[in-house]
């Protein structure tokens, strides 16, 4: 007799305020779902079906030479999924290190140079833009250095990944000889996860990314079925959507345990970045402010605040089992291994808050492995889609961070323009400041 398998993921609404699921509301946020991605606007969805990307993937792993240090050169969506997928990766599998560099602080990229041996890292370099101003000033440093301890060999040990349309990190892979792996025309930054910007960091770090798009597509297959009880995204967009009405304007995405702890980052950038919008039909302002906790640590910083501060804040649970992992201990005079005494916690945790009448959701993972990992990676982005659709919103752009990024180009090149008159005047403000002598 076999034993049957627990969920790939289970999301457990029990202690949210409200009627019981109802179907019949939402079932336009699928239509409207369906309807996009029919135009081809939603790449993300057809991302775990996609078998050229992971044969990308795949193909430069196995020719990757050997090495001690993966970099990463990227920010926001071309970085967070690569440190999701490394805090999964198999304890036996050793090297290479994983250095994502999401900074331009000089001291900073400095000292990780001075921390790696450029003759044995693999560069990789990521920006769906290809213009993206973090990664064009911080990318030819490392590469630089590889070149001067590699020469001609150094092709071999990067790789960069780019949207398929002409742009100039695609240009430069092809006058280096590197190989440019793809990012399709239809996925967005934050939802690219699940392209070679995840898949090959993933890969390198003997992360399966077939099992990783394998937990998506058990997601995906349930996208456009119109029962939230059936559809766990609509589910989760339904229940995001009904918080949001009932003034719960911060989203607290709380995974227990180190493996899963990167999600917490990962969601926040999706939920704050999607959902920050302008609703379509009269321009106002929509938005839910995300921000990630980490398991005990936070319950000694947030909790506080999270049960005798003001409503207004939904947490989100994210764990998988531990209960009889790792050592065991003596706690209170009973002995308990430290899976117990996490699993303790988290479940004392959503208790406290049950006590104030804080709503709050759990998402339970089978494991913290890759397929796993893949279906809630898809979760959310499903769930992301159908809630911002619900919210008359277009939650696949990010206007005000192509403003950040116009400001800063114009700051360092000057010229002129209505930005750089305005960022001259902004200069120019006279300044009221209180300083230490």
């Amino acid at each position: 007799m076999t034993t049957a398998q627990a969920p790939l993921l289970e999301l457990d609404h029990t202690f949210m305020p409200g009627p019981e699921l109802d179907g019949a509301k939402v079932a336009a946020w699928v239509e409207r779902l369906r309807t996009r991605h029919a135009a081809g606007e939603l790449g993300f969805l057809d991302l775990p079906r996609q078998a050229e990307l992971l044969a990308q993937a795949e193909a430069w792993a196995a020719e990757a030479p050997e090495a001690d240090e993966l970099v990463v050169v990227g920010i926001g969506g071309s970085a967070l999924s690569a440190r999701v997928f490394e805090a999964i990766r198999p304890e036996r599998f050793g090297a290479p290190r994983l250095t994502v560099v999401d900074t331009v602080d000089p001291s900073a990229v400095e000292a990780l140079l001075e921390d790696i041996d450029p003759a044995r890292t693999i560069l990789l370099g990521v920006s769906k833009s290809g213009t993206t101003l973090e990664t064009a000033s911080v990318f030819p440093v490392f590469e630089h250095a590889l070149e001067d301890a590699l020469g001609a060999q150094a092709a071999k040990h990067i790789a960069l990944i780019a949207g398929v349309e002409p742009n100039p990190l695609r240009a430069h892979a092809n006058e280096k000889g590197y190989a440019c792996l793809d990012v399709p025309v239809n996925v967005g930054g934050r939802f690219s996860g699940l392209t070679p910007v995840g898949l090959l960091p993933a890969a390198l770090m003997g992360v399966s990314p077939a099992g990783l798009l394998a937990g998506a597509e058990a997601v995906r297959a349930l996208a456009f079925e119109p029962d939230p009880n059936v559809n766990p995204a609509l589910a989760l967009a339904m229940l995001s959507f009904r918080a949001q009405h009932a003034g719960l304007h911060t989203s607290v995405v709380w995974p227990y345990g180190e493996r899963l702890s990167p999600l917490g980052p990962w969601c926040a950038q999706l939920i704050s970045e999607s959902i920050g919008q302008r609703r379509l039909d009269d321009g106002e302002p929509v938005g839910v402010a995300a921000f990630p906790a980490r398991g005990p640590a936070d319950q000694h910083s947030l909790l506080q605040l999270l049960l005798d501060g003001p409503q207004g804040r939904l947490c989100t649970f994210v764990s998988a089992p531990s209960h009889g992992d790792g050592p065991r201990v003596d706690v209170g005079g009973g002995e308990s291994t430290l899976g117990d005494v996490l699993e303790a916690e988290r479940e004392a945790t959503a208790y406290a808050l049950t006590t104030r009448d804080r709503p709050h959701l759990s998402i339970r993972l089978r494991d913290a492995g890759p397929e796993s990992i893949g279906a809630f990676l898809m979760l959310y982005e499903a769930a992301i889609a159908l809630w911002g659709l619900g919210l008359d919103i277009d939650p696949f752009v990010q206007p005000a961070v192509g403003l950040g990024k116009q400001a800063a180009m114009a700051q360092l090149t000057g010229g002129t323009g209505e930005m750089a008159d305005a960022l001259r005047a902004h200069a120019e403000t006279p300044r009221r400041i209180v300083a230490v002598p």
